[in-house]
């Protein structure tokens, strides 16, 4: 065995400090991107500059480990490498929260699914009692698992059709919003600052009349 001072020794103490960072970076990443994706649906959040921060160095750790294990030398232009790990790393870190906002619109979905059934089926009186609709198994098995314990939600609609809105999370104070359009059949989600979105929600909604949807 080589001596700890030896080249030897100090390329196996470097890799032994390089893989333990890369460990601890993935495991915060994962658990970050975990939570994210089980989490009510958002436009951005807090959480991603979690991602943005670890990410590149998840990127250079690899790559500096893989350059000592092949070549049998230290990483030498650290500098250069490090650049080119932050817009690598941060591409990472978009793609890691895009899929996971995904991952939890798609929970929301499911899980409300009987809710926009519900509306549909009576929008001759779709406001009372506006209770009952968080009241459905899965609706209820939702917001107790991610701890909301008060929901609401704000319907507009008229004999034909209705549009269902909640408010959506994200990184500042606007917020976003997430609604359902019964005549596409779909749920959409934007950020309340995009005024072209914006926008077009109005459009979408105007004329119809509207009430608040709350838990009990």
């Amino acid at each position: 065995m080589a001596p700890v001072d030896s080249p030897q020794g100090n390329l196996k103490s470097f890799i032994l400090i390089s893989a333990g960072l890369l460990t601890a970076y993935t495991a915060i990443v994962a658990w970050v991107s975990y939570t994210m994706s089980i989490s009510w649906p958002h436009e951005g959040s807090w959480a991603d500059l979690i991602l943005w921060f670890l990410c590149p160095g998840i990127v250079f750790q690899a790559f500096s480990i893989i350059y000592t294990w092949r070549t049998r030398r230290r990483l030498v232009r650290r500098t250069q490498t490090r650049i080119i790990s932050i817009p690598a790393g941060l591409l990472v870190a978009v793609a890691l929260s895009n899929f996971a906002s995904v991952l939890a619109m798609d929970s929301f979905e499911r899980a409300y699914a009987p809710f926009v059934a519900e509306i549909g089926a009576n929008l001759a009186a779709p406001c009372l009692p506006a209770a009952r609709y968080f009241e459905s198994a899965s609706v209820a098995a939702y917001n107790r698992e991610l701890d909301n314990r008060h929901p609401k939600a704000r319907l507009r609609y008229d004999t034909q059709r209705f549009v269902l809105a909640f408010a959506g999370g994200s990184m500042d104070i606007d917020g976003s919003t997430i609604y359902y359009d019964s005549i596409t059949r779909k749920w959409k989600k934007f950020h309340n600052d995009k005024s072209a979105a914006s926008a077009g929600y109005a459009k979408l909604t105007e004329g119809l009349a509207e009430c608040l949807l709350q838990a009990q």
